[in-house]
């Protein structure tokens, strides 16, 4: 499966290699970095990254600000700045060349997610269908998920089931169980819902993963699980409808 390709373009090479530490923990590929305008250039036109994460200030003549009038005119590719600096001037000015994010140093591997995974999807759905299925891979067909202070990308395929028990989720696979705090509703604005079905209050079950399923309950992988009254119909007209 092809990842999403990050080029960094920072002047710091400890920032920078902190960045592509972030990013490649999280499942994206990192793409050598660049330090200033001419090495990005050149960066660009040989790899032609999916989002440039860039810094404003890059110490020569032409400044992060150039670069990226460059990226949303010639290239059509999304970027996101990373800059110390928040005062109006240099906000207005990188606001105008339509930036999917703006992240304030120091930054952390959250905010830098979050970030990515929002200018990616805003992003593919500006520039249509063809868009969505390149740069989407790992937000359409995978979630990363925080597990203590490790993020996890989770292959929407392996999960059979989602349990919540009090603030927290139990994501269940086949080979391993993740557990972090979030809710339902937080949680499934991530997801392809019309994958997933509700069965019990506290439970969704992945549609393709049950193996069976009768007026009592499901089967998936060997798990047995019941289907409360109130979920009943809405369980069996989507199962249903999917044969």
């Amino acid at each position: 499966m092809e990842k999403c390709r990050i080029l960094v373009v920072e002047d710091e090479s400890l920032v920078a290699m902190d960045m592509v530490d972030m990013i490649t923990r999280m499942g994206y590929e990192a793409l050598p970095n660049a330090m200033d305008y001419k090495e990005a250039i050149l960066n660009i036109e040989q790899q032609l990254p999916d989002l440039v994460l860039l810094d404003i200030n890059l110490g020569g003549s032409r400044n992060g600000i150039d670069l990226a009038e460059i990226l949303k005119d010639k290239y059509n590719i999304p970027f996101i700045f990373i800059t110390a600096h928040a005062d109006k001037r240099t906000v207005g000015q990188a606001a105008a060349t339509l930036p999917g994010g703006y992240l304030i140093k120091p930054f952390t591997a959250n905010d830098l997610f979050v970030s990515i995974e929002v200018a990616l999807v805003a992003f593919a759905k500006r520039n249509g269908e063809s868009n969505i299925k390149r740069i989407m891979v790992g937000v359409t067909e995978s979630i990363m998920v925080k597990t203590e202070k490790t993020f996890t990308k989770i292959y929407i395929t392996d999960i059979l089931w989602i349990e919540s028990r009090l603030n927290y989720l139990h994501i269940v696979c086949e080979k391993e169980r993740f557990t972090l705090r979030s809710n339902f509703k937080d949680f499934l604005a991530n997801l392809p819902v019309e994958e997933f079905i509700q069965v019990q209050k506290s439970f969704y079950v992945n549609k393709s993963k049950i193996n069976s399923y009768s007026n009592k309950g499901l089967s998936i992988s060997g798990h047995s699980i019941p289907i409360s009254r109130k979920y009943k119909d809405a369980f069996f007209g989507r199962v249903r409808a999917a044969v």
